[in-house]
């Protein structure tokens, strides 16, 4: 039922926040989807939520891990596909004296996933994970991250890392040399109010036009909070053939209670909105 009111070819979430982009608007050049639990029974629905974004699946990564839990939670990346793949990468917390950040870089998902997460990566910690594709203007570098929310210490620490994580984005890893890099972008639920700038990165973040009936009518959760934002190494004028990013949201991936839209469907969607980022 979710999956139909994310995916549906006519009234699903994300066909309309396609149609909604406007005439002009480039398409969408990367989509992150956060808090995926499931590695395998994923991929399908996953693989149409990038279909009806005019994008292709590239696959989900792995991002850290709750202490004893089964496994790890991941985070699924697609692209269009007429911005060619340079790679993928993830950045994560690992036990240490005080923050120490591991940085992994690899040609796939597959085989960023196949290194398995490091054993001293800290449990009950979620690193970003990134993609970087070619546009026209050159390579850009997109991550995302989920930032736990039930820990309130860990995720004061992991939003204190945004400007470390996002300059780490493209740097050489695993015997692959840096990649040459025009523009780096991050975003998703960080779970902390928004900061700008935040360690030297610049930040955007957009309210939703509307809101469903229920919801506090403000931020990008259905209670009203600010969560769900974007940062960028971009300062000032943006390099040729980029723009300096425009934040936007979109609740139609929120629940909209019982009875409400898609035929009842959409109470069985997301209580945060999605977040968008234009870039070009």
């Amino acid at each position: 039922m979710r999956n139909q009111a994310y995916n549906n070819a006519v009234g699903g979430g994300f066909a309309n926040i396609v149609a909604g982009l406007g005439v002009g608007m480039a398409p969408v050049a990367v989509a992150g989807f956060t808090e995926i639990t499931n590695n395998r029974s994923s991929r399908t629905a996953l693989t149409n939520s990038c279909a009806r974004l005019g994008a292709n699946f590239v696959g989900n990564v792995s991002c850290g891990i709750t202490a004893l839990a089964r496994g790890p939670e991941y985070i699924g990346l697609g692209r269009n596909p007429a911005y060619p793949l340079v790679g993928v990468g993830r950045i994560l917390f690992q036990i240490g004296g005080g923050v120490m950040l591991l940085h992994q870089r690899a040609a796939t998902t597959a085989a960023l996933n196949n290194l398995g997460l490091p054993p001293t990566s800290s449990a009950d910690y979620r690193g970003l994970v990134y993609i970087i594709v070619t546009t026209p203007a050159g390579n850009i570098a997109v991550g995302f991250l989920h930032n736990l929310y039930t820990l309130q210490a860990n995720r004061v620490t992991v939003a204190a890392q945004i400007g470390n994580m996002l300059n780490r984005m493209g740097a050489a890893s695993n015997g692959l040399p840096a990649v040459p890099l025009v523009a780096r972008y991050m975003g998703g639920d960080f779970n902390v109010g928004f900061i700008t700038p935040r360690g030297g990165a610049d930040g955007y973040s957009a309210n939703a036009p509307f809101y469903p009936a229920g919801a506090a009518g403000m931020g990008t959760t259905y209670s009203g909070s600010l969560y769900d934002y974007w940062y960028s190494d971009i300062a000032g004028a943006a390099p040729p053939g980029l723009i300096v990013p425009v934040a936007s949201a979109s609740s139609i991936t929120m629940d909209a209670g019982p009875g409400a839209g898609l035929a009842g469907l959409a109470q069985r969607m997301s209580d945060h909105t999605a977040t968008m980022l234009q870039i070009i």
